[in-house]
């Protein structure tokens, strides 16, 4: 096996398995619209909000799509054959939450603009939405990653899972919706951004590691 090969077998049984993601879209869009019908639908209070509840929505998306990544592996026997394989786990694990990512943002980002124009974000907000999404996401999924190799082996982990993670989403969550509301009030907005690119870099450098941790802690 090669990390190509790993590659091209992850997009294989993603798509087999497509109804995860779609179901974690499904729960993004259902959030999105059901909002403002049960808080207030008029333009004056979404408008100011918009940022924050696709931000949320995507969060809990996130937390759905990534709670059985490592499950079918694990009750398979993949995650085994794995560790075993000669090449690196840390990296076949990054290249693993890649298509994970690659998978669920796509779609995200082509129907971020129509619920955008939908909840009344200002049109000249749309780019900082979608560039807290791009720096942003990558930090949840590879969170995530963590969370769904230390609960793999529980049968019931899905709730363990969600309590260990959040409170490393609130950040990105916060910084991503701030630099949306500086934004449209004029103010600096890079410090956010950079803040959104750092815990990215720094989720990318300590998850694949942990995460390899957890998954043979778990396997054995």
């Amino acid at each position: 096996m090669t990390y190509f090969s790993f590659f091209k077998a992850e997009c294989l049984a993603l798509f087999y398995t497509k109804q995860r993601v779609v179901n974690a879209l499904l729960f993004f869009v259902m959030v999105v619209v059901l909002f403002p019908l049960g808080i207030d639908p008029s333009a004056e209070f979404l408008s100011p909000v918009a940022g924050g509840i696709i931000w949320c929505a995507a969060a809990l998306s996130v937390v759905i799509s990534v709670e059985s990544m490592y499950k079918e592996s694990y009750l398979d026997g993949t995650l085994t054959q794995l560790i075993v394989s000669g090449l690196s786990l840390p990296w076949l694990i990054l290249i693993k939450v890649g298509v994970y990512w690659g998978a669920m943002m796509l779609p995200l980002l082509l129907l971020t603009p129509v619920f955008a124009q939908m909840l009344f974000l200002p049109s000249d907000s749309l780019f900082m939405l979608l560039a807290t999404l791009l720096l942003g996401t990558p930090g949840l999924f590879l969170i995530g990653s963590i969370g769904a190799a230390l609960t793999v082996s529980l049968r019931q982990g899905a709730m363990l899972m969600v309590l260990l993670i959040l409170p490393f989403y609130f950040p990105i969550i916060i910084f991503s919706t701030a630099a949306i509301k500086a934004m449209q009030l004029g103010l600096p907005y890079g410090g956010m951004l950079a803040l959104l690119g750092a815990i990215s870099l720094l989720a990318l450098v300590v998850s694949p590691v942990m995460t390899s941790l957890c998954i043979k802690a778990s396997v054995r």
